[in-house]
């Protein structure tokens, strides 16, 4: 089945110096870590045209893809900050020879609500704007994106659920030692991220919808390739 695209208008998005910056940086990175794919287009759009480039390469794994994105993080964030966030937010201990060594004590009470706060100003460049709210539970944490610049763009259920959703909850939980849920809204093209919060998987998530944007360029590409059928396994 497919899924109704977006019923609001699209968004157009300026971009600051920094948000340009570490969109560069970030692009370069995938390159990087895609094997040398790139795109001769600028901005979100060329971004956009490198993950989906890799996204409907033969044999392709969701699995390759979220590590692809993991590892793109890890290098914005560079060697420093997140064994800083470990310790000052998640609460895990570092290797002190001690019997404590790796053990996690937290989160601490301030990391989700502390997190909600500064991610804004450093993933403007992917999301657009966003802003702090309360999570589902009611407490302080929470961070909603008011229309994804990723999603409007790309049109595709499939990258937002593997080169978004699903590694950025992998990143903070595996990497930085906090839950995360990532809860996009297909209809608004508005995005909820809940620190703290376990997420659930996308096939126990009622929120996600099954099958394919009626607009998806991946799914036309892929179509236009392997055949229908393959044009909607793009996005699941």
């Amino acid at each position: 089945p497919l899924v109704a695209d977006c019923e609001l208008d699209d968004k157009k998005f300026d971009d600051s110096p920094l948000d340009e910056l570490l969109l560069k940086i970030f692009r370069d990175l995938v390159e990087k870590n895609t094997g040398g794919v790139s795109s001769s287009k600028s901005g979100i759009e060329g971004l956009l045209e490198q993950g989906r480039t890799f996204m409907l390469r033969p044999g392709q794994t969701p699995e390759a893809q979220h590590k692809m994105v993991r590892d793109t993080l890890g290098g914005l964030m560079t060697p420093y900050l997140p064994p800083f966030y470990r310790i000052f937010m998640s609460g895990i201990v570092p290797k002190l020879g001690t019997d404590f060594d790796g053990k996690q004590i937290g989160p601490w009470f301030y990391a989700p609500w502390l997190t909600s706060f500064v991610t804004p100003t450093f993933f403007g460049f992917l999301v657009g704007p966003s802003r702090p709210n309360s999570r589902k539970d009611g407490m302080p944490g929470g961070l909603v994106v008011e229309k994804c610049k990723f999603l409007q763009e790309s049109g595709c259920k499939g990258l937002c659920l593997h080169q978004c959703k699903l590694p950025a909850q992998q990143f903070f939980k595996e990497e930085l030692g906090l839950d995360l849920t990532v809860s996009p809204n297909f209809v608004t093209q508005e995005c909820q991220w809940s620190f703290g919060e376990v997420p659930l998987p996308p096939e126990e998530d009622e929120s996600f919808p099954r099958g394919c944007l009626v607009g998806c360029e991946s799914r036309k590409a892929m179509a236009g390739t392997y055949g229908d059928s393959m044009g909607a396994s793009a996005c699941s």
